[in-house]
């Protein structure tokens, strides 16, 4: 029964994680990009994600690490437990990044933010019909690619490092993102277009296929918690940008779904909408490796 319980928890837990994410790009769209820009933007990140995050690592996690070495391995420095918190603290200091536990969403936020703000601001741009320009649009898509550039090189070659994982697996993920971020800004050049509207609908389905499609690179190795936080990073961008244009597009979105509630079509979207959600939901919570829990069953074919 306990286990059953703690399975229970652990899948609503890890449902309200994308939720999370998700609504942070819906209220990520509030802030005005063409009046502040990318530097008053890192600023209040900074502000309200890094700044309470090293806070807590040394007001909660550590206390938290040290209290938990009779019960969890991964909290010892050195494999043995260390009765003296100041030297507890100085071992833990430098590995702490793999042991953030529950702390790993304020970095993994404020990481998303900045992978997802050019896409931020090409979208504020674009939903509110401003005009293409050379220099802002183009500004836009080199911030894009620098961003994604600096990500794949410092994650891959630098952090990621154990077993060579960050070239086997993080390298094509991050690579499947920049696809889904492709799509997310080419789409957009058309939705105002003369009858194709419905494509602020469609790109609802970029967020699943982007997830599914991330699940070709997941592995269920176990005690590489720094690998996995930095895979979970990729599926959390999604969330973020599908959170972005849902909010910005949500009147012409709501338009096409009357429209297309109203045809004979209807039944069929709706169970390709629920295959769809079991293949992209995070609910498989046996197995599972570490942060993520894709899809709803292990086996494809169920």
């Amino acid at each position: 029964m306990q286990q059953k319980k703690d399975g229970i928890i652990k899948s609503l837990v890890q449902i309200g994680i994308p939720m999370f994410f998700y609504i942070s790009g819906m209220a990520a769209t509030f802030f005005n990009t063409e009046g502040r820009g990318f530097g008053l933007f890192l600023f209040d990140k900074i502000l309200r994600l890094i700044l309470p995050f090293v806070v807590a690592i040394f007001i909660f996690l550590i206390p938290r690490l040290y209290f938990g070495q009779e019960y969890e391995d991964f909290t010892r420095p050195d494999g043995e437990i260390e009765e003296n918190f100041w030297v507890f603290t100085q071992k833990t200091l430098p590995d702490v990044f793999s042991k953030l536990s529950w702390l790993w969403y304020l970095p993994a936020l404020f990481i998303d933010c900045i992978l997802t703000y050019p896409l931020l601001a090409w979208t504020i741009r674009r939903a509110r019909k401003i005009p293409w320009h050379d220099r802002d649009d183009g500004n836009i898509i080199l911030m894009q690619i620098v961003i994604f550039i600096i990500w794949i090189a410092v994650t891959c070659l630098y952090f990621d490092t154990e077993k060579d994982f960050g070239v086997t697996y993080l390298f094509p993920s991050s690579i499947t993102l920049v696809c889904s971020f492709v799509f997310f800004y080419c789409i957009q050049l058309a939705i105002y277009a003369e009858g194709c509207e419905s494509f602020a609908l469609w790109m609802k389905l970029i967020g699943p296929l982007s997830s599914i499609a991330l699940n070709l690179w997941k592995n269920q190795e176990p005690d590489m918690p720094l690998h996995h936080v930095l895979m979970m990073i990729n599926y959390d961008a999604v969330f973020f940008s599908q959170g972005i244009v849902d909010q910005l597009y949500f009147k012409q979105m709501l338009r096409t779904r009357k429209t297309v509630a109203n045809t004979a079509a209807s039944p069929f979207y709706i169970v390709f909408a629920i295959l769809l959600y079991s293949l992209s939901s995070p609910q498989n919570y046996s197995d599972t490796g570490f942060l993520f829990f894709y899809p709803l069953y292990s086996d494809y074919t169920i």
